[in-house]
């Protein structure tokens, strides 16, 4: 009994104790009166965990607090706009002044990292994507199927530049060293990051090697590192529009492009008649396709397969971003495509176009 007694007392010791953390803060005019939604941000599996709901009153004012036994990150968001995200400590006392130009966050360092981090983000947004999904949409409308096929290539070239320069941002010590830098994997591009991916586990496993969000890390760079181009692409088996299971191995001995799109994506729609060219061009060369959907609606998914005349296997767990295929390829942005070799081996990412073209004649000599 008394061993009994002994080990209980030492589990509870154990447990970590929760103090509060305390937020306070003044939004604009404009979102007075609004309820805040605070949500639990989780960069492993993307199912994030709303866990407050905050009143604002008449003047835009709020405060709130939440127990924490550990650092963690959270998205505050008005009905649908985010507005910050902010990495909360127990013990915290932080101050928010939101203007309609800029945030300050006083009392917390790593939450003001977050939204620098994120007005940087929307800069290079304007600067690199902007533009490119601005002519993918006239040219959309312009129904010039090689206009449109242009476009989307320009967007993913678009893409990759956005990524890049928004990774060199992340690199600056003050960032790399706090656990506020694991916000950054929502946008990682897993083959050119590898050895930031690298810097930013080391750093966090150092300085934070208990932490929470320094777990969810070194598994987001594992998985990215599962999908680099020359890895085995990751088997998995999902259900297809009648409900029957299908096995991403029984594709090995073909070309296959496993694309990850949903029917509310804009450019992912766009490149449908692409997709349905290249399919009747390649496939008796040895060429499939598989698309997988992150939709949550199986009647829009239903309905855009028939509607963009796609002819191959479609399958969906119909769980959006959060679903465990999502997570074990690393989706945090679709349009989002893998091309495989015979073996299963990953050989190309994110092609587009004439780019996806050139490459399936190179593959099957046609």
């Amino acid at each position: 009994m008394i061993k009994i007694i002994a080990l209980l007392f030492a589990l509870t010791l154990n447990v970590a104790v929760a103090q509060e953390g305390k937020v306070k803060g003044t939004l604009p005019p404009s979102l007075s009166g609004r309820t805040l939604v605070l949500t639990l941000m989780n960069y492993e599996t993307r199912k994030d965990q709303q866990v407050k709901e905050i009143k604002m009153d008449k003047n835009g004012a709020f405060a709130f607090s939440i127990p924490l036994t550990e650092a963690a990150i959270f998205n505050l968001s008005a009905g649908d706009s985010s507005l910050l995200h902010m990495l909360i400590k127990p013990n915290d006392n932080i101050d928010l002044t939101v203007r309609k130009d800029a945030i300050v966050a006083k009392g917390s360092v790593d939450t003001q990292y977050l939204i620098n981090y994120e007005a940087h983000r929307k800069i290079l947004f304007q600067k690199w994507l902007k533009p490119a999904y601005d002519s993918a949409a006239v040219a959309e409308k312009s129904g010039d199927k090689k206009r449109i096929e242009y476009w989307n290539m320009q967007h993913e070239k678009a893409s990759e530049n956005y990524k890049a320069e928004l990774g060199q941002w992340v690199r600056q010590p003050f960032f790399l060293n706090s656990l506020a830098s694991v916000h950054h994997t929502l946008r990682w591009h897993s083959d050119h990051d590898i050895e930031l991916m690298d810097a930013m586990a080391a750093a966090l496993q150092k300085n934070y090697p208990k932490a929470e969000l320094t777990r969810q890390l070194v598994a987001k760079v594992n998985s990215a590192k599962r999908i680099a181009i020359g890895a085995t692409a990751p088997e998995f088996q999902l259900k297809n529009l009648e409900g029957n299971t299908v096995d991403l191995k029984s594709y090995r001995g073909k070309y296959t492009l496993v694309d990850f799109w949903a029917s509310w994506c804009g450019p992912c729609r766009q490149e449908s008649p692409t997709l349905v060219r290249l399919y009747n061009s390649f496939k008796d060369s040895g060429f499939e396709i598989l698309t997988v959907s992150i939709d949550t609606d199986e009647t829009k998914w239903k309905n855009a397969i028939k509607k963009d005349g796609f002819t191959w296997q479609s399958v969906s767990e119909l769980s959006g971003y959060a679903g465990p295929t999502s997570a074990l390829y690393n989706i945090s942005a679709i349009p989002s495509s893998f091309l495989l070799d015979k073996d299963g081996k990953i050989v190309a990412k994110n092609l587009r176009g004439k780019d996806l073209e050139k490459m399936l004649g190179e593959l099957t000599g046609k």
